[in-house]
């Protein structure tokens, strides 16, 4: 199975098990990498400000000298996202709608480990 059906296939298990509408892997420069996206958003602009969102907050957090955070979560009454790094070269954004945050967190940790064992042994990076 090739690197991008691997990290498909992780998102699509994110989709299925804890109803995630809309989520990326994404590079952190903002490439997308592979998505799992509704046809109506923009590949490009979602990776990129996922990407500008986590670096603005590692930013945030290195200016204060409290080290780089974990992951990002943004909530409103309608939705819940969760950006977090995959290590130096990538993230995953993932958002749910008005979700339990605590059970979205979970999946995007589980996801993260999956895709960065699947990163870690793709020989071309």
């Amino acid at each position: 199975m090739s690197v991008a059906s691997e990290l498909k296939k992780i998102l699509g298990e994110l989709k299925n098990d804890y109803g995630v509408e809309a989520s990326a892997v994404v590079s952190r420069n903002g490439v997308p990498i592979t998505w799992e996206l509704p046809e109506n958003v923009h590949v490009e602009t979602f990776s990129t400000l996922s990407a500008t969102i986590l670096g603005a907050s590692d930013v945030v957090c290195s200016s204060l000298e409290k080290g780089s955070p974990d992951r990002v979560i943004i909530q409103s009454a309608a939705n819940t996202i969760v950006v977090t790094g995959l290590g130096s070269k990538a993230l995953l954004v993932a958002m749910a709608p008005d979700t339990n945050t605590e059970k979205l967190v979970k999946g995007v940790n589980e996801s993260a480990q999956k895709i960065r064992e699947v990163l870690k042994n793709d020989k071309g990076t």
